[in-house]
């Protein structure tokens, strides 16, 4: 199976942590024997440069779709990460190859960016129709795309792209402490709902550990400031330093205020053995049962976050209870096993025409 993969986020050396989901997904697929080959922006400062980032994805992805034509080099299928408007340059270049094309949607790219303008909802819907397979990443993003895109319908499959389960089980007799936050540091992640909730909490929670950078890094150093809250704020980490500080966080909070399609900070958390407290919207809703595998507050509520935060260090220290929520939630993060999502993927890939 010969799998060219174009996206508009991808890991560096400069940028590890830049898109690493899709990476993984890239690395399962070819563990399983598929030849994949990459198309891809590696440098997140392009999304503040638009036009440039995707000028520039559509000139490599039409050279390497000429030099396959030239060669007579087949390929099998088109993956576009993330469907829209990651897809507008995948199009063409699958028509060119005669290969179908698959979107893998994410979550902004079929719910933010088409209801931008009428212009980018004729976009959209005119590539998602054009897609032999689109894949949503949870059951909250597919009812999302039937309801936008209703004539995509029959078309849809939901499939997490899964998280690296070696690379965040947790060690056995693992000591445990603190508060971890990783993600990107945007108002939508709710990094300042947290640092409200923590600051309510007196110390009790522990340290707290901000991994990330983003455009509001200086904005929260304020905040901690203001609070009183001492913040441990590292910036960006690649996975193994992210999976080491997941093994040893006592909590890892995911206090997003909009609604999350998937969250895999969550699930990887969970793989490692942290508690985990997240709002309880979107696809963190369908990996999270409050107090079975973790605990769901309602987004944006600083007291509301306190609270499950506090319920959860109790949790995290007591090994009855613990071990239960831990035992729950490695089982969940089980059935987002990366190879697991790229054996789906490929059995899928191999019905599909152009």
């Amino acid at each position: 199976m010969r799998v060219l993969v174009i996206s508009n986020l991808y890991p560096s050396r400069a940028h590890p942590a830049f898109g690493t989901f899709v990476e993984a997904r890239v690395r399962a697929l070819q563990g399983l024997g598929a030849d994949v080959r990459v198309v891809a922006n590696h440098d997140p400062a392009v999304h503040r440069r638009i036009a440039p980032k995707y000028a520039s994805l559509a000139w490599s992805a039409g050279r390497e779709a000429v030099a396959d034509r030239l060669r007579g080099r087949r390929v099998d299928v088109v993956e576009a990460h993330i469907a829209y408007p990651t897809g507008l340059i995948a199009r063409p270049t699958a028509w060119l190859l005669g290969a179908p094309l698959v979107l893998f949607a994410h979550g902004g790219d079929v719910r933010d960016l088409p209801a931008r303008s009428a212009l980018h909802a004729r976009l959209a819907g005119a590539t998602l129709a054009s897609a032999a397979l689109i894949i949503a990443n949870s059951h909250f993003l597919a009812g999302e795309i039937a309801r936008w895109f209703p004539a995509t319908t029959g078309r849809v499959r939901v499939l997490s792209p899964g998280i690296e389960l070696d690379r965040f089980r947790s060690a056995p007799a693992v000591e445990r402490t603190g508060v971890l936050f990783v993600g990107r540091l945007v108002p939508t992640k709710g990094a300042d709902v947290l640092l409200r909730a923590i600051a309510t909490l007196g110390g009790s929670a522990g340290s707290l550990t901000v991994i990330g950078d983003g455009p509001e890094r200086l904005r929260l150093q304020a905040l901690g400031r203001e609070l009183g809250v001492a913040i441990q704020m590292p910036g960006n980490a690649d996975r193994d330093a992210i999976a080491a500080a997941m093994r040893r966080a006592a909590v890892v909070v995911v206090p997003s205020t909009y609604p999350e399609p998937l969250g895999l900070v969550a699930l990887e958390a969970m793989a490692s053995g942290a508690i985990v407290v997240a709002s309880g919207v979107g696809g963190l809703a369908e990996s999270i049962t409050d107090g079975v595998n973790g605990f769901l507050v309602e987004p944006g509520d600083p007291a509301a976050l306190a609270a499950a935060i506090e319920r959860a260090v109790r949790v995290a220290g007591d090994p009855a209870a613990g071990g239960a929520m831990r035992k729950a939630a490695s089982m969940v993060a089980g059935t987002h096993d990366v190879r697991r999502s790229a054996e789906a993927s490929l059995a899928w890939y191999g019905t599909l025409r152009a």
